[in-house]
């Protein structure tokens, strides 16, 4: 019978000590544990500072520049091999044009072959995914040199090898002359 007193003592004694434990706790510090945090006016300040840095920092920090540079090139890349794969799978002269405001695609009217049109004169070739033939590059983004048209031939050759540079250290593009390669 004096088991289950035992146990029942024993909590007893084990809840008063955690009680007296938590009445030290609460002394040391006049805050109940539940309430510990920071206050509104500390939060409002750390939003301040932070708004200011965010306005002042992240501007000097271009990060889209890069990508726009890195997207224009690929893009460029992009329309001078389909220039070049479409002289071959339509047997016919394209010709690729890059300026300062846009990079222009045309195929020749006739085939070499002579089936119809006059040699010579060019049509639009309209991108994949757009319904024109052109497109610019984004702000800031320039492409040297800033003038230039080639063509390829119906079996894929460029009618001179070319070179474009552009701006921010994005790289450059070859054009290969007896392949029409583009890397």
């Amino acid at each position: 019978m004096n088991l289950p007193l035992l146990r029942v003592t024993g909590v007893r004694h084990w809840l008063e000590e955690n009680r007296r434990f938590a009445l030290l706790a609460s002394r040391d510090n006049p805050q109940p544990l539940a309430q510990r945090g920071f206050t509104l006016i500390e939060l409002i300040t750390v939003m301040i500072v932070i708004g200011i840095l965010a306005v002042v920092a992240l501007p000097k920090f271009s990060l889209l520049q890069g990508f726009n540079d890195v997207g224009y090139r690929n893009k460029v890349m992009a329309a001078i091999e389909y220039a070049r794969k479409a002289a071959v799978a339509q047997r016919r002269n394209t010709r690729v044009t890059i300026a300062s405001s846009a990079v222009t695609l045309e195929v020749e009217k006739a085939t070499p072959e002579g089936d119809s049109g006059t040699p010579g004169s060019y049509v639009a070739l309209v991108l994949p995914g757009s319904s024109s033939n052109q497109f610019s590059p984004p702000a800031g983004v320039t492409l040297t040199p800033a003038s230039s048209t080639f063509t390829f031939s119906a079996l894929g050759k460029a009618s001179a090898a070319q070179s474009f540079t552009l701006s921010g250290g994005a790289g450059s593009i070859t054009v290969e002359s007896e392949t029409g390669y583009v890397h």
